[in-house]
């Protein structure tokens, strides 16, 4: 699942959307003699469409994040009722009992949740 997210081109901006933004910014910086209002306001709805791509952009990416370690199947109680409370969503924690072949899977999905995590929040650090 987070292999998905994982991908070798993962821009925040699609390399077409980046160079769109770029080129308006760029006109509006060279259309500032003849119309200064005019180039500051087209720069500041630059500015506001960047901030709103980057805003949506992120909230999906986190939104697949977490569903890569959200989501797992539903696992019934050793009973066969429902779990009880505090048992994370999907059923028994693995130190309760569930295969270790569960368990170490559930333990790699959230490894490479984890470094998914770790290089979106990266990139974002060094913006």
């Amino acid at each position: 699942m987070a292999d998905n997210v994982h991908t070798a081109d993962n821009a925040l901006f699609p390399p077409e959307e980046r160079d769109k933004l770029t080129l308006r910014l760029q006109n509006a910086v060279n259309g500032f003699v003849d119309g200064p209002r005019g180039a500051v306001e087209e720069v500041d709805h630059v500015l506001e469409e960047t901030i709103a791509h980057l805003s949506d952009t992120l909230a999906e990416r986190r939104r697949v994040l977490r569903s890569s370690w959200q989501t797992t199947p539903a696992r019934p109680a050793a009973d066969g009722g429902i779990p009880a409370a505090g048992v994370a969503p999907g059923g028994a924690l693995p130190t309760e009992g569930a295969p270790a072949e569960a368990s170490a899977t559930d333990t790699e999905q959230l490894r490479l949740a984890l470094r998914d995590y770790r290089e979106t929040a990266e990139r974002l650090l060094r913006l």
